[in-house]
């Protein structure tokens, strides 16, 4: 938990926050009880002020680019879950361990070692597939091309 205090003119303003650290609501709003109880014969100096935007400035770039890498994780994670569906049914190779195996996908799931692939009775992880074919039955009726 850290506790932030903000003492001016006789008045103090207490702000606990309870997560990581401060948000830049959390800084906004000491930014704003400063200038709020600020002595008037010693005001907060321009290069301060100019100073503390700064941090504003930096601490909202951050925060935009950590929501950008959100929607960006999802993305990703979005298009590895089509392609594992895009294998259900189909025979792949995959190389977990250094031992090599080939099986059918018969089911996906997504757990938090990330998204699996059920290959003959075995978990193995999206990431171990080396090669992905049709099955031997419908790669001899599929039509030559």
């Amino acid at each position: 938990m850290i506790t932030s205090s903000v003492t001016a003119a006789g008045t103090e303003t207490v702000t606990s926050v309870t997560s990581h650290g401060l948000s830049k609501d959390d800084f906004l709003k000491l930014l704003a009880a400063q200038l709020t109880n600020q002595d008037p014969l010693n005001p907060v100096s321009d290069t301060e002020f100019i100073a503390q935007m700064a941090q504003f400035s930096a601490l909202e770039q951050m925060y935009n680019l950590n929501e950008n890498f959100n929607l960006l994780r999802q993305d990703l994670q979005e298009s590895m879950m089509l392609q594992a569906v895009s294998m259900m049914g189909k025979e792949v190779t995959a190389v977990v361990d250094d031992q090599t195996f080939t099986g059918t996908v018969s089911k996906i799931s997504w757990t938090a070692e990330g998204i699996m692939l059920l290959v003959g009775g075995r978990q193995v992880p999206l990431e171990a597939v080396a090669e992905v074919a049709m099955p031997a039955a419908q790669a001899d009726t599929a039509p030559a091309g």
